[in-house]
């Protein structure tokens, strides 16, 4: 058994003339399963892929914002078969990065900016902000990249008092999630989340999992759900589902495909887990989210 990789530490660089980085950035091709103490926000023009955000996993959605906290581990993947079959698309994001004393240590502490500061502290779930919010983000991104310095700096503080404000958002990890993957203690269980991110599409038995963190099977049990607040295989169908979902919202494959495609190899018991999780049959999302 191959040993995945643990999240790498991902050395970023701000430029010389600047707090922070404000870049356009692709969608890559093989992503490296990462972290970084900058927060980090990611918009998405256009573009096909998944994002991997702590333990969660989803289809990337044109027009999102992603806020991401210090040292939360995350990847995006560009779907490579659309790609291939469609060379002449070009994806296209948005993305800042920004330590959390860019602007000094005490900036943040002010009555003026709670609200920043409040958000700042939810993001190490990572949070999710779509429609009209998103909009008004993206709409100052785009001024950004044509602004001076100054008017950049400007631009950043409004667009963290919008969503510091929004009332309608999604957090992409439960509490119960470790963000700290600096910290040895968790790179355990980062093995875990890289080799399921990696492998969950074929058939994963507990003892090749609890291998990753050298411990029993019964021990790593006992391990894992103390950190994660859920069994293994709770999350490992989660992560399934969550693919699942990417894959019928695409409209490519029809139902059956879609199972085998996200590793579960029983019609029945993946309609039953799809509902489970889903609150709807795996027809019914396909119908709402594809309109047919």
């Amino acid at each position: 058994m191959a040993k995945p990789r643990k999240p790498h530490l991902l050395k970023i660089i701000p430029p010389v003339d600047a707090s922070f980085i404000l870049k356009g950035d692709p969608i890559p091709w093989d992503n490296p399963w990462h972290y970084h103490p900058e927060l980090e926000l990611i918009c998405c023009i256009k573009g096909k892929g998944t994002n991997f955000v702590g333990n969660d996993i989803r289809s990337i959605e044109e027009g999102e914002i992603l806020l991401l906290g210090s040292n939360l581990p995350h990847t995006r993947q560009r779907d490579r078969k659309f790609y291939e079959q469609n060379p002449e698309e070009t994806p296209e994001s948005i993305i800042i990065q920004f330590n959390e004393d860019f602007l000094g240590k005490d900036f943040f502490d002010t009555l003026e900016f709670q609200h920043v500061r409040e958000l700042k502290s939810r993001a190490s779930r990572g949070i999710k902000f779509t429609g009209n919010v998103a909009q008004m983000v993206i709409e100052k991104l785009f001024t950004m990249l044509r602004a001076d310095k100054t008017q950049r700096m400007i631009s950043l503080l409004m667009v963290l008092d919008i969503l510091a404000r929004a009332e309608h958002y999604e957090f992409l990890n439960g509490t119960g999630y470790v963000s700290d993957a600096h910290l040895k203690n968790a790179q355990k269980i980062n093995l875990v989340y890289e080799y399921t991110i990696t492998n969950f599409r074929k058939p994963i038995e507990l003892p090749e999992i609890a291998a990753l963190t050298s411990l029993s099977v019964s021990a790593f049990c006992r391990y894992f759900k103390t950190r994660t607040r859920k069994s293994y295989f709770q999350y490992l169908t989660e992560v399934r589902i969550g693919y699942a979902c990417r894959l019928l919202s695409e409209g490519r494959f029809d139902i059956g495909q879609v199972a085998y495609e996200s590793g579960f190899n029983n019609l029945s018991n993946f309609n039953k887990q799809f509902r489970k999780i889903m609150q709807s049959s795996p027809s019914e999302y396909y119908r709402r989210t594809v309109g047919k």
